[in-house]
Parts: C-alpha cells; sequence; structure tokens
C-alpha cells in the first residue's frame, strides 16, 4: 500500500499521480481516509490516498489460487508445521506486548516536565489564536494550589479579550482546556485572566447569588439564572450553601445549563 497525503482528496492524488509519473486512467485510486477541519487545530487530519498502477493492480488479481492447490496447501500441511508456523507469531507477539511490570514507572521529576511541556505548548497554541483575533497580548504562567495554572494576559486590549459577559476569555479557557487533556495533560486545572476579571467576575456573581437568593425568599418563587459555565455555577452554589431559605441546583444541557434557586 503505497500512501499519499494532501489538504484534500484532490491534492493527495494529484501528488500520488505526481510521485508515479502517471495519469487518472493508468491508476486505481481507493480512498483511506477523508480530510478533517477539526477545532482550531485539534484533530485536524488530511486526506490519504492510496494509489497503484493498473498494471500492479490487474497482475495481482489476475492470478488467482486454484482451488484444488489451496485445498492441498491446506489439507497436507502436517499439524506440527502449522504449530511451528504459528509459535514464532506467537512469540513477537507476546514479546511486542507492553507488560505492565517492565514497563518504567514515571518519576515526579518526569511527570512535572511533561506538565511544564504541556502548559508552554498551550501558551504558544493561545498565542496563536489571540494574534488571529487581532489582539497584542503576552502571556505569564502562575502556579496555583493542587495542580492549579493560571495563565494572565496583559494587553491593551482588555475588553475585547475578555468579550461580552467574558465569553470570549471563557471560550479560550474551554479550548484551553481540551488542548491539555489532549495532551496528557487533563490533571491540570487550568484558568485564564485578563487585567483581573476573574476576582471581579466572582464578586459580581457572589453578589447576584445573595439578590436572587433574597427575592426567592420574598417571592416563594423559583428563579432561574442566565446560562454560565460550570466553574461559574460552582460559584453560586458555593456562595449559597450555607443559605438554609433556598435551595440551588443546575438545569439544562451545555451550553445552556444554568442555575436555579428555589425557596429550601
Amino acid at each position: 500500500m503505497t500512501i499519499y497525503t494532501g489538504k484534500t482528496e484532490e491534492a493527495a492524488i494529484a501528488a500520488g499521480l505526481t510521485a508515479l509519473n502517471s495519469r487518472h486512467d493508468q491508476v486505481v485510486i481507493k480512498v483511506v481516509a477523508t480530510p478533517r477541519k477539526g477545532w482550531l487545530g485539534i484533530g485536524r487530519r488530511e486526506a490519504m490516498v492510496d494509489i497503484v498502477l493498473k498494471t500492479v493492480a490487474e497482475a495481482s488479481s489476475a492470478a488467482p489460487v486454484p482451488e484444488s492447490s489451496a485445498a492441498v496447501v491446506r489439507s497436507t500441511a502436517p499439524a506440527s508445521s502449522a504449530a511451528a508456523s504459528v509459535a514464532p507469531v506467537a512469540a513477537e507477539t507476546a514479546t511486542d506486548a507492553p507488560s505492565a511490570s517492565s514497563e518504567p514507572t514515571v518519576t515526579p521529576q518526569e511527570r512535572r516536565k511533561r506538565r511544564e511541556a504541556a502548559i508552554e505548548a498551550v501558551q504558544d497554541y493561545l498565542a496563536t489564536i489571540v494574534e488571529q483575533l487581532g489582539i497584542d497580548a503576552t502571556i505569564d504562567a502562575e502556579a496555583g494550589a493542587h495542580r492549579q495554572v493560571r495563565l494572565v494576559f496583559t494587553t491593551d486590549k482588555e475588553g475585547l479579550m475578555i468579550g461580552k459577559h467574558g465569553r470570549t476569555i471563557n471560550a479560550l479557557q474551554s479550548l484551553a482546556q481540551l488542548f491539555l487533556n489532549h495532551h496528557g495533560a487533563a490533571h491540570v486545572e487550568l484558568e485564564l485572566d485578563v487585567a483581573n476579571y476573574r476576582e471581579r467576575r466572582a464578586a459580581t456573581l457572589s453578589r447576584l447569588a445573595e439578590s436572587t437568593a433574597r427575592e426567592v425568599v420574598a417571592t416563594g418563587k423559583p428563579i432561574y439564572l442566565d446560562p454560565m459555565p460550570s466553574f461559574e455555577r460552582k460559584q453560586i452554589h458555593a456562595v449559597l450553601s450555607k443559605n438554609r431559605y433556598v435551595t440551588t441546583y443546575s438545569a439544562g444541557k451545555e451550553p445552556h445549563r444554568a442555575v436555579v434557586i428555589e425557596p429550601a
């Protein structure tokens, strides 16, 4: 099998025809994989095609093995020979198969290096996206408590970086977390911040939770808050967790999941 790749199926086929110095009617083409754009670079895949010259393909298909010969080979092969031919394959398979006991243990130092490499990679990933948004920004990494990492942006376009109701920075944070998950750092909890937005947003959510709770107690009716990301919903739940007059829960499906505050 000879595989040729390209951004599109046509590009992959053109690359194969050029390499084989052949025309389209002189080859047999089989699409192995279709192209996939991915999500901002994640999961992207080029088209892959298998191209074989028709003379080769016809020669391989024009010489079928006679049924009688095939039957003789199968019936006259000694059991010992069959076992001997299978044994090396089984031995190779057993040798190639990774063993849990033989797999080297990852040391804390190696784990830390992998974590640092993933964090550096996600900074480059975010820098590319932010540049495409037309924002000139620098990124500083700050280690938090228990596998938490904060990436702090410094830019003159803070409003554009945050977006309406924090949608831009929240979207970037979701993409960054997804990037880490795909690069062996799913245990890292990432937070993006700019101009102390997270601290100001936390204070806003706290006031919102308390004022809404008072309204629920006064009216005796539940109130649905606007949809928000999971980490902001957790803040609402935490603020009202000790309020014995109301209860909170989340309802709906992402990205429209929202906090509901109702009388206890």
